[in-house]
């Protein structure tokens, strides 16, 4: 399996099909699907690989349950289709998530309502299993009673409550790992990935793309690379990029909303992943997984202005999240120090606050712009991969994707760790090795928070550093830079 070379010098010496700016997972699958069509790409990423939006989400990979309450059967469908090709393709990443919703009677949350909305998720997924082996098969989601609810989940609120609604989706709990996977996967089939490159213009040629110049910045130095493709997938920055290299187009990121999850630092409060409505805000779900045995609770969402660009939620959110959290089950008293970590990240909003509904694709040469300049704004990580396709289609009409696997070892289960990673042994540190020299690890922090899980226990991290001295052949003064800037990284903002 082809790793990930970052050798900047030999990419400013060829031409490729298409440059991709954004390496997040939807820059990601834009890598691979244009080698799934024969195409080179060059990605270039401004930081590091997953680093923003893509690594702060909640681990899940929804099959589309909530859109049949807007009967919403176009996505809900892409969303199911979305979802088996991630379980068929990483089956050792993505796993079955089984979700338990306690039902109280209240609005469409009542167990005659859910009992047909499970039915109806099953008989319109029928095809969620097709192609996937037996351990990966997803079962039919039912209405549970009282005393099963009471068992799997010990301290839910018992006052009317009525039963529970059960079903099945999937999560990708080493999802650091799921997206380096698919951009081996990309690389594998042509494409260069670089990491801490930025993107500063186009290179244009009587009004059509010839490429980009950017700055590497680790070096400094000034580079040119030639495609006459350009793809902007910079998440949270593509209608900033979207202007600086044509004009603004507001649809692509009309507004932004800050969605954000929380670690705390309690074990898990069920075997499944709960579904919980605080009595006082109705209109909100959370989702409260069992996350490597701990409690991992989302999404709450955050109108933000557009001049804020790197925004993290206010200590009133984070109390107001936890307020929702202890209403929802009133025998957790969470408190602000029971919160581990916050994961933030920005996605497209509507005009009234909430998240937006569909991607954007656009083709700036059509609207009087670059020709060759494509925008892509997208939305949910389930459904990176078919707005790829999409954009494929608009950009090499005609050319048929060859459906090739990922190389093997992408499901080998190697590089996971466990939450309280102390346990693990030296050779499993070791093993590390191999991971640094062959995906691109500029940065300490790169190892730790974007390559692997390490990072999730952030408390333990200074009692992780003497083991990963080892792995890196940096002298004694590298090192210390490495460990300050990460040490930086952790410090409260």
């Amino acid at each position: 399996m082809a790793g990930i070379s970052r050798n900047v010098a030999a990419a400013t010496g060829t031409t490729y099909d298409l440059i991709i700016i954004g390496g997040g997972i939807y820059g990601t699958m834009l890598a691979l699907e244009a080698g799934q069509r024969g195409k080179r790409s060059l990605l270039l990423e401004k930081d590091d690989f997953g680093g923003a939006t893509s690594l702060n989400h909640l681990r899940t990979v929804h099959g589309g349950l909530r859109y049949l309450q807007s009967l919403d059967l176009a996505r809900f469908f892409e969303s199911v289709t979305e979802r088996r090709w991630f379980m068929a393709n990483f089956p050792a990443l993505v796993q079955i998530l089984p979700c338990l919703m306690p039902l109280y009677g209240r609005g469409l949350k009542r167990a005659s309502i859910m009992r047909a909305g499970l039915r109806l998720n099953d008989c319109l997924g029928l095809k969620r299993n097709a192609g996937l082996t037996p351990p990966k098969c997803l079962p039919q989601g039912k209405v549970v009673g009282k005393r099963f609810t009471r068992n799997a989940f010990p301290q839910v609120d018992r006052k009317d409550l009525q039963a529970s609604a059960l079903w099945y989706d999937a999560a990708a709990p080493e999802h650091q790992r799921l997206l380096m996977e698919i951009l081996r996967w990309a690389c594998d089939l042509g494409a260069t990935a670089l990491n801490y490159v930025q993107c500063d213009n186009l290179l244009l040629h009587f009004g059509k793309v010839g490429g980009v110049f950017a700055s590497d910045t680790q070096s400094g130095q000034h580079l040119e690379f030639r495609a006459a493709i350009v793809i902007n997938a910079a998440g949270p920055w593509c209608r900033q990029l979207a202007q600086k290299f044509d004009r603004d187009y507001p649809q692509l990121l009309r507004n932004r909303l800050l969605l954000f999850n929380l670690l705390f630092k309690r074990k898990a409060l069920s075997e499944y992943a709960l579904a919980l409505t605080p009595p006082s805000r109705p209109d909100h779900t959370y989702f409260v997984h069992n996350w490597k045995g701990r409690m991992l609770a989302g999404t709450a969402e955050i109108p933000v202005a557009a001049e804020n660009e790197n925004p993290a939620p206010r200590p009133e959110d984070i109390a107001d999240f936890i307020a929702d959290m202890n209403d929802a089950v009133p025998e957790l008293l969470l408190s602000e120090k029971d919160v581990e970590h916050v994961y933030a990240g920005i996605l497209p909003a509507t005009a009234t606050g909430k998240l937006s509904g569909r991607e954007v694709i656009l083709d700036h040469g059509s609207h009087g712009g670059p020709e060759g300049l494509f925008s892509v704004s997208g939305i949910k990580y389930t459904t990176s991969r078919l707005v790829a396709e999409k954009t494929m289609k608009k950009v090499f009409p005609g050319h048929k994707a060859k459906k090739t696997p990922p190389p093997a070892a992408a499901n080998s289960g190697r590089w996971f760790f466990a939450y309280d990673w102390q346990n693990a042994a030296n050779e499993t540190i070791a093993a590390l090795k191999p991971l640094i020299e062959e995906e691109a690890v500029v940065h300490l922090d790169d190892l730790i928070f974007r390559r692997t899980g390490l990072g999730e226990n952030r408390r333990d991290i200074q009692k992780l550093l003497p083991l990963l001295r080892t792995l890196f052949t940096w002298n004694d003064g590298r090192w210390q830079q490495e460990c300050k800037r990460l040490l930086d990284l952790l410090r409260p903002r």
